[in-house]
């Protein structure tokens, strides 16, 4: 048996696969398995992900039709023979060390699952930016804590991503969970019913994952096929509450988590007909269903996010759809308005810049210190 386990659903896979499978197979802690599902891919995924399979020993190779993410999140489960577990999409990386850390950091504290940082990396410009809201931590005042101890932000403060996440396989197994059979957000019962029926969350302050946006083939950019996805799975995941009795420790929670879904859900759509759909169903009886009448505003984490729920209540589709474009444009100006002030800051720093470097001081600096400068070229620059 493995010491860990690596699942990777692959659909359409080959612009970013090799990168992806490269950060699994550079992990420091090398006993583990890789387990590359091709989800009925058409793009050349297959013959990738087998001639990679010949290059390691550790990586194995499940071939089935397309089923979605959820099915092949699952499938993928399912093989994982390790003591840990860990999920990978497959256009995202690994740092050479998150098993190695992750692993050290769940037997030392004999935690059922282990959440770390993510980084954003920006498939447009390679940029890397902190995920400040998926490890708000603050609240919690503990590194290793019980969910039940401490319910009321428990659904919040994470995301419900499996990626920044280690998952002891023996937890995994004892408490049946699974992804659900949806083509997006399929990771969300997963998640939240592994942070709401954990004994021990162990807490890794460490960015050790790279989690890729703006890439035009990821689930978020095909979201209007399958708009009401994200309904089921909260609907699943009240009822899993529900028939756990704990209800009254993570209700709260669950609809602020409601309240974020829907709103992102509806801000994210890519067109009318998505859009429409969403509005619709949670207009008729969605909210309701989802028990968005027991959290008051004063109790909600993001007022804004409670607002916009509100308003799917009370203003017609056209009214609300206005509302969102006019966010949009704001969202736009603002951004516009930020790099606007970067690009004056660089400008003034670039003018400062060249105010110093004509100036008579720096000039009768560079001549005194020219034979120093020489002397560490042809040095090579020791020391550097």
């Amino acid at each position: 048996m493995p010491k860990a386990s690596i699942a990777i659903p692959c659909y359409n896979a080959v612009r970013h696969i090799e990168q992806t499978v490269a950060s699994a197979l550079a992990q420091t802690m090398g006993d583990f398995e890789l387990v590359l599902v091709n989800d009925g891919s058409t793009d050349g995924t297959l013959e990738l992900l087998e001639r990679l399979a010949s290059t390691d020993p550790r990586i194995r190779v499940i071939d089935q039709p397309n089923g979605g993410e959820g099915v092949a999140r699952d499938a993928g489960r399912a093989a994982c023979r390790g003591e840990w577990l860990y999920f990978l999409d497959s256009d995202d990386l690994m740092e050479p060390t998150l098993l190695e850390e992750a692993i050290a950091r769940g037997e030392e504290t004999g935690a059922d699952l282990v959440v770390f940082r993510t980084q954003e990396l920006d498939d447009q410009t390679g940029e890397l930016r902190y995920f400040h809201w998926c490890f708000d931590v603050d609240w919690i005042g503990a590194d290793v804590f019980d969910p039940h101890e401490h319910p009321q932000r428990i659904l919040n403060s994470f995301q419900n991503w499996v990626h920044n996440k280690l998952w002891r396989a023996s937890f995994v197994q004892g408490r049946g969970l699974r992804f659900q059979h949806v083509h997006r957000t399929a990771d969300l019962l997963f998640t939240c019913r592994a942070l709401t029926e954990a004994h021990r969350i162990a807490l890794l302050d460490r960015p050790l994952h790279r989690y890729r946006v703006n890439n035009p083939g990821s689930a978020l950019f095909t979201s209007d096929s399958y708009p009401l996805d994200f309904y089921d799975a909260f609907v699943e995941l009240r009822d899993q509450i529900d028939g756990e009795g704990t209800w009254e420790l993570y209700g709260q929670s669950f609809v602020n988590w409601v309240t974020e879904g829907v709103a992102m859900n509806l801000q994210r759509a890519r067109s009318l007909e998505g859009f429409s759909a969403i509005y619709q169903k949670m207009h008729d009886e969605g909210l309701r269903e989802l028990r968005f009448d027991q959290l008051a505003r004063e109790d909600a984490i993001n007022p804004d996010r409670w607002d916009r729920c509100e308003a799917i209540l009370e203003l017609p589709l056209d009214e609300l759809l206005f509302r969102y474009f006019a966010l949009e444009k704001e969202e736009v100006r603002r951004s516009q308005t930020d790099l606007s002030f970067a690009r004056l800051g660089l400008d003034a720093l670039a003018g400062e810049l060249e105010c110093v470097t004509g100036s008579a001081s720096f000039k009768i600096g560079r001549a005194i210190t020219s034979p120093l400068r020489v002397f560490r070229d042809v040095t090579g620059g020791a020391g550097r």
